[in-house]
């Protein structure tokens, strides 16, 4: 058991989600949500003058890999909105003073809806942009008072069952004086102009309902934080460790089912005590990254860091669970497996966050010793 009453909640909470899981693979985890909800995880990262917790980036990332050896997909989910309340964990500090009663409203706003069972996804993808914020199409633009989103999106968490949708969008300076290239928006999913596909059909993470969407002048509730908080802050690293902790929740799963009952070849047993010390060596960087950059108060510091992190943990998993697969015997290899399950999971979601080839390519530009 976990030494945090937070974690132990976790584990207990996510002991029914295999079995589920087993029963219907494809399926949205209404139940595995629904006790996610009830858990108080959601609100455990924000701050406690808002009724929330005060968990640290590192106990988010924790229960992310917790409830991933469980349910992959259900952990893909939470990383959206546990991720949302790990960012309005920020102190408010770093937050430019000219914001910070809107930052104050807002994290109080937000949690209230957390607190009311409201579940938020994102909703940032989109065809051709790989990965980059910068490449995004999606316009907003101010109507009166209202702020009005146009454009496509693909692999929108949780799709129709989410209650919110956090997306990006561009915006002109006309609109909004000290924007970035782009700001996140809060649209409801059943606003007018927000039209959700039935597409997904995944290989892995199939239960995630990660569909399409089109905004046509959909009407947004605001936007994120304040003008150039995505630049300024850098609050998607937040989300990178969360991710981080799916594919190593999947690693750690396979293995303990592999390892169930011990194996008596001792050439097998060596390969499982090596696939064990690499999961502890993954799981110890990331959770030194999650320590520093939860604790920072120059978040776009840690940048570089928390993409190395995921990248190579996300990376090592995934290949870490290919090579466990090849060891797990007949008896895992059937399409329905519990491994084999794992194993199609890893791969999906969570390396294409940001995609591997856009992480590189921003290792390679940004490299320093």
């Amino acid at each position: 058991m976990h030494s945090d009453p937070i974690l132990n909640s976790v584990t207990e909470v996510a002991s029914s989600f295999a079995a589920r899981d087993s029963a219907a693979p494809d399926d949205y985890p209404a139940e595995n949500i629904a006790d996610i909800k009830h858990s108080g995880m959601l609100v455990a990262p924000f701050p406690e003058r808002v009724g929330g917790g005060g968990s640290s980036l590192l106990d988010a990332t924790k229960m992310t890999e917790i409830v991933a050896k469980q349910s992959p997909g259900t952990a893909l989910m939470l990383c959206m909105p546990l991720g949302l309340a790990a960012m309005y964990a920020m102190p408010v500090e770093i937050v430019p003073e000219q914001h910070r009663t809107r930052w104050n409203e807002q994290v109080g706003a937000i949690a209230a809806e957390v607190r009311a069972g409201k579940w938020y996804a994102a909703c940032n993808s989109e065809k051709g942009a790989g990965g980059s914020l910068a490449a995004t199409k999606t316009t907003a633009r101010l109507d009166g008072d209202t702020w009005r989103i146009s454009g496509d999106k693909i692999l929108a968490t949780t799709g129709k069952y989410a209650d919110y949708f956090f997306s990006s969008a561009k915006v002109t300076q006309d609109d909004l004086p000290g924007a970035g290239i782009v700001e996140m928006f809060y649209v409801r999913t059943g606003a007018p102009g927000v039209t959700i596909a039935e597409d997904w059909n995944g290989f892995g993470m199939r239960s995630t309902e990660s569909q399409s969407v089109r905004y046509d002048d959909a009407p947004a509730d605001g936007y994120m934080g304040f003008p150039g908080f995505l630049e300024g802050l850098a609050p998607v690293g937040l989300w990178y460790c969360l991710f981080a902790a799916v594919p190593l929740g999947c690693a750690a799963s396979m293995l303990e089912q592999i390892a169930t009952p011990a194996p008596q070849s001792p050439a097998l047993r060596l390969r499982l005590a090596e696939a064990q010390m690499r999961i502890e060596a993954m799981r110890a960087y990331l959770y030194e990254t999650a320590v520093l950059r939860g604790e920072t108060r120059d978040p776009r510091s840690m940048t570089m860091r928390v993409i190395r992190t995921k990248t190579y943990v996300t990376q090592e998993s995934t290949k870490l669970c290919a090579e466990l697969f090849a060891l797990s015997g007949g008896r895992h290899y059937s399409r329905t497996s519990p491994v084999a399950r794992a194993l199609a999971d890893s791969f999906a979601g969570t390396a294409l966050r940001p995609p591997l080839a856009l992480a590189l390519d921003m290792l390679v530009e940004n490299f320093a010793v």
